[in-house]
């Protein structure tokens, strides 16, 4: 059997794994940039969180949460409310909605897009 005759060559192969790298870099680079943790406070936008910390949230005088951000996920700790149960929720990922009902909060992902058309339908 000549080495021509084989079903994959080394260029071959390279080029198939050079490929994938490249397609998987791209994936991981959209899917990764471009997130923002919105806070919305009484059905208005309190604060968008894009980089990770901890960030303390007052309505006026008021002391809310605590709502921690590691850079992947979001958690609330040490709420001011009754039964914790936006802290019960855990940490929540992209697409995740953390909800604390007496302190009237809502914790979002949104995906934050340069392009001006999401979906177009006809």
């Amino acid at each position: 059997m000549n080495s021509r005759d084989k079903l994959f060559k080394k260029r071959d192969l390279f080029l198939i794994i050079s490929l994938m790298a490249v397609f998987l870099g791209l994936y991981w680079g959209k899917s990764q940039k471009g997130q923002t943790v919105e806070v919305f406070v009484g059905g208005k936008l309190s604060m968008q969180i894009r980089v990770a910390g901890s960030y303390e949230l007052h309505d006026g005088d008021k002391y809310l949460m605590k709502v921690v951000f590691d850079g992947q996920k979001i958690h609330v700790e040490n709420a001011d409310c009754p039964l914790k149960i936006c802290e019960k929720t855990g940490r929540v990922g992209p697409g995740g909605v953390i909800i604390c009902v007496p302190n009237r909060v809502l914790i979002k992902f949104r995906k934050v897009s340069n392009e001006g058309v999401d979906v177009m339908t006809w």
